[in-house]
């Protein structure tokens, strides 16, 4: 069920509430005073009620079928406060920030899936609580590190008797850190605009992308002495080429960090039944089954050696944009024998 329908169907429930209500009050009201002028007569007769009296015993009557129907509509408020005062505290518990909360139907609304609806909303405030502090303590994490190590070695710089081979050696530590500062302000940036972020597609030649995003690690791929390859077909295609272009230098930065010196990455891009299907394969040090759980989470490293060459934000881009542009991907990797991230799509869409 889409959030449209899901607020739709909300609105339809409080709204069928709100006119039980003001029918029941009105009703009960009004069911009174029919009763009330209904046996007026027989109660008239009965008392020998003169002709003269009739108008004051009517009136009196009427106030008295005031009072009682009244009378019956705070019983009932009564009764609809007690029936809504658990969804009312549990609203409030919601509005403080406790999303444990959660409600039983009552008799009164059984059957309107109000609690249903509640405990869900509740569900997902709690989820999205735990992400944002889980978040918060990863990103505090991330960021301390690079500062602490700036930190530290700008300190020994300021040792006079320092060589100028060591001094280098700090100064290029200073770079590379500053460099994954603003790498993982890029990345928590780039995720939080995702949701956000307007899909324009245009046309452009997916090989030709790819072509250009494997230049971007030409340099990298030399200093490891690392075996770079692509064996793509002529795909036209029209997508979201930003976002697209992310995704590829993503995956390619993941294989040639986690790819040894000597080591071989191959890239390939092939059309099949109206399917595209694009593939990065490494011969990097692999991943055991909880590696694979979790390698699309935030944060996440499996491979703890190699934690000062990113941020962990790298794969969640990936998987977000690849929900946003209804791609699939999937990952086969094993221990020490590589790994390869396959991105499927539609060539007509």
């Amino acid at each position: 069920m889409s959030k449209k329908q899901k607020q739709g169907k909300t609105r339809k429930i409080f709204n069928r509430i709100t006119l039980t209500i003001v029918l029941g009050l009105f009703l009960l009201l009004l069911a009174t005073m029919a009763l009330t002028t209904a046996i007026m007569p027989f109660i008239a007769s009965w008392w020998s009620v003169s002709e003269d009296n009739v108008i004051v015993f009517g009136v009196t009557i009427l106030a008295v079928s005031i009072v009682i129907g009244v009378g019956f509509s705070f019983a009932y408020s009564a009764f609809m406060l007690k029936a809504t005062k658990p969804y009312l505290e549990a609203l409030q518990k919601i509005a403080d920030c406790d999303f444990s909360v959660r409600i039983k139907d009552s008799v009164l609304f059984s059957g309107f899936g109000v609690a249903e609806n509640f405990n869900e909303m509740a569900n997902r405030l709690e989820s999205v609580e735990t992400l944002r502090d889980d978040f918060v303590s990863n990103f505090s994490h991330e960021f301390k590190t690079p500062i602490a190590s700036i930190s530290g070695f700008a300190t020994l710089l300021k040792n006079p008797n320092l060589s100028q081979k060591d001094r280098e050696e700090y100064l290029n530590v200073i770079i590379d850190e500053s460099n994954r500062l603003v790498s993982l302000a890029e990345s928590v940036l780039l995720l939080s605009r995702l949701d956000s972020q307007p899909i324009v597609k245009e046309n452009f030649l997916l090989d030709e992308q790819l072509r250009r995003c494997m230049l971007l690690f030409e340099k990298a791929c030399n200093v490891k002495k690392i075996e770079l390859t692509a064996d793509l077909q002529e795909i036209p295609l029209c997508s979201e080429r930003k976002l697209l272009s992310q995704v590829w230098v993503n995956l390619l930065s993941n294989a040639v960090k986690f790819t040894p010196s000597g080591g071989k990455v191959e890239v390939s891009a092939r059309k099949q039944d109206g399917t595209i299907t694009v593939s990065v394969k490494d011969s990097g040090c692999g991943m055991d089954e909880e590696t694979l759980k979790n390698i699309f989470s935030k944060f996440y490293q499996g491979d703890k050696s190699h934690a000062t060459e990113g941020n962990g934000l790298g794969l969640a881009v990936v998987r977000k944009i690849c929900l946003l542009l209804n791609l699939q991907i999937e990952v086969h990797s094993q221990p020490n024998q590589g790994s390869v991230f396959i991105v499927k799509m539609d060539a007509t869409a």
